[in-house]
């Protein structure tokens, strides 16, 4: 009966989706989204993140205790009207200027609902959505626009940076629900929208309504605001661009053109001088016009409430699609920074996006073999660049005084978890600027004083003075072509491969670009069953085999659990039971999640 009830829903998500694709309006979501078998799918999706055990401002309404009996209770109210919106927990996390981000945390039935929703607005409106848009969305993200970049706006001559001021906290719900109306003829629907938008939060024990915006870290909020944005995209790219691009090709310019019959004519007499003056003199000379009036190209891409557009044409023009982009972004209710919106000459200036520094390329004296002759390949190229502002903050994360120094902090953990944390915080570096131009002389430094205070971390935990006796010890040279030299830690284990924990192994070298718009795949709606969702709908209880009553217990990070019980002879069958199978789930009656939660638990071994 579950099992279909999960088939039914995506089949639902399938028909929503095939009138997204033929823009058909969608009626009935209301009664829809009451399926079994959709929250079933949002509990498997959400219950993995980290924050899946945050609690929110209502103590009782957390994911513990997760059983089949509560989505019913959940839709029961759905179905009755009665379900009602709860106040988000207000929390700030810092930002990179020194100012607070605010997040809000909503309860545990707030996320299921509003995962739900989030699901039938993805499979609704993912179709609709242009190629120009990369954040929030499946299959896409900051490679996808840093690629689509690098490979198609060859020759940009301005860059326009544009930045919306306070976007997801200024977002009008009048805003929201009209263009929610358009397609969605459900009123029911939209007025659950509208009471979560307006739901509020408690910050410092006092309740706050919300007049605009969407709560950030709401799980509906990223669809919502790429909804929005979404008329930003279409005006650009059905207005802005249609009206800004124009012409095949450049006009040839007469000048090179008359130089070159020259050069052709002294390389036929076997004027050698001459041929090679001309030569000098060509490569300092535009080919083709490069103020042609009748040609001009305008790009534009999207990542969240970021945006940066790409211009060939004259100042003007690029200052006159900037004004424009102001005065639209006020037709919907927003803002554009004055602060941190530029129009960036290309080849002069870096445009910043998303954390890399962007450029046009131009250097007449560097050369490239074409065939038989040479040519100014570089110029015109798109160049990924590393600000040097990441360079500095990253030296300074592991160096005193300009000099590498090891990590007191660190000095209590294992070998393997110094490693592995020094390993992992170098991995995600290199892994996010893999696209850029200059990755080797930027990260390379960062690359070795990473390794040295890794080196002086564990000398200074083992007391060891000689730094060639470290060497021996810790460095290996790579096992693989594009593995290099590194430090390692390896640990045996009996019948079970050995744990290894490297830190900088990763060659810094740039990756190719092979993105294409036509390789994103759509993303699979009905995909496999989660594990979870298995081991819930056996019914039966993991630790007693009892059938009634059943629900789920969960931990924050199976890791957390290790150390809470780690150097203790006697642990609880049920600590033995999630560690042994590597899982921070568990499924269980109420009897025995009672015992667990209240630490009296001592049931049957685990065989």
């Amino acid at each position: 009966m579950l099992t279909s009830e999960m088939l039914l829903a995506d089949r639902y998500l399938q028909v929503v989706r095939s009138r997204g694709q033929r823009n058909l309006p969608l009626e009935r979501v209301y009664r829809n989204m009451r399926r079994q078998g959709l929250f079933l799918k949002a509990y498997a999706k959400i219950y993995v993140n980290d924050g899946a055990t945050t609690v929110g401002t209502d103590a009782q309404d957390t994911i513990q205790g997760m059983s089949l009996a509560r989505i019913d209770a959940i839709i029961e109210q759905l179905r009755e009207g009665s379900y009602r919106w709860k106040p988000s927990r207000r929390t700030y996390i810092p930002k990179r200027n020194g100012s607070q981000r605010p997040l809000s945390i909503p309860n545990w039935s707030d996320k299921l609902v509003q995962e739900v929703m989030r699901m039938i607005l993805e499979a609704y409106y993912e179709p609709q959505f242009q190629d120009s848009s990369h954040g929030f969305r499946p299959n896409r993200s900051c490679h996808t626009v840093l690629r689509e970049i690098k490979k198609t706006w060859t020759g940009t001559k301005w860059f326009i940076e544009g930045d919306i001021k306070g976007c997801f906290d200024n977002f009008q719900h009048e805003v929201i629900v009209t263009l929610l109306s358009r397609t969605i003829h459900d009123n029911r629907f939209i007025k659950l929208v509208k009471d979560m938008l307006r739901a509020g939060y408690i910050d410092d024990w006092q309740y706050h309504r919300t007049y605009s915006g969407v709560p950030q870290g709401g799980i509906v909020s990223p669809i919502l605001s790429n909804i929005v944005l979404h008329e930003l995209d279409k005006y650009v790219e059905e207005q802005l661009i249609p009206r800004y691009t124009r012409g095949q090709r450049r006009k040839r310019n007469r000048e090179y053109d008359r130089l070159w019959a020259a050069k052709k004519a002294a390389q036929r007499r076997g004027d050698k001088e001459r041929f090679r003056a001309l030569t000098r003199q060509l490569r300092q000379m535009p080919r083709h016009d490069p103020y042609d009036p009748g040609f001009r190209r305008l790009r534009y891409v999207r990542y969240a409430d970021d945006f940066l557009l790409g211009f060939i044409g004259p100042k003007e023009e690029a200052l006159a699609i900037k004004a424009e982009l102001g005065a639209y972004l006020q037709q919907i209710g927003l803002t554009l920074s004055k602060e941190k919106t530029y129009a960036t000459h290309a080849r002069e200036q870096a445009a910043k996006f998303l954390g890399y520094e962007i450029t046009t390329a131009w250097d007449d004296a560097k050369l490239s073999l074409c065939r038989d002759y040479k040519i100014r390949a570089l110029n015109g190229t798109i160049q990924l660049r590393v600000p040097r502002a990441v360079s500095v903050k990253w030296l300074r994360r592991y160096t005193r005084n300009r000099k590498p120094c090891h990590k007191g902090g660190y000095i209590e953990l294992s070998d393997y978890e110094i490693v592995q944390t020094f390993g992992a915080q170098l991995r995600g570096l290199v892994n996010y600027y893999i696209l850029a131009d200059n990755i080797g002389k930027a990260l390379g430094r960062i690359r070795w004083v990473c390794m040295e205070s890794v080196r002086k971390t564990l000398a200074a935990k083992h007391k060891i003075r000689q730094p060639s006796r470290t060497f021996r010890r810790y460095f290996r040279d790579g096992n693989y072509p594009d593995e290099w030299k590194h430090i390692q830690i390896t640990i045996e284990r009996e019948g079970k491969p050995p744990l290894m924990a490297k830190c900088g192994e990763m060659p810094l070298r740039k990756r190719p670009i092979s993105y294409t718009k036509d390789t994103i795949p759509l993303p699979v709606i009905a995909g496999t069953k989660s594990e979870l969702l298995t081991r819930l709908l056996k019914g039966e209880c993991e630790l007693c085999g009892r059938t009634t009553d059943l629900e789920a217990h969960h931990v924050n990070k199976l890791r957390n659990l290790r150390k809470r019980w780690q150097g203790r002879r006697q642990k609880p069958q049920w600590v033995q039971f999630m560690i042994a199978r590597r899982r921070k789930t568990i499924v269980v009656c109420k009897a025995c999640h009672q015992k667990i939660t209240g630490g009296r638990y001592d049931g049957p071994k685990v065989g």
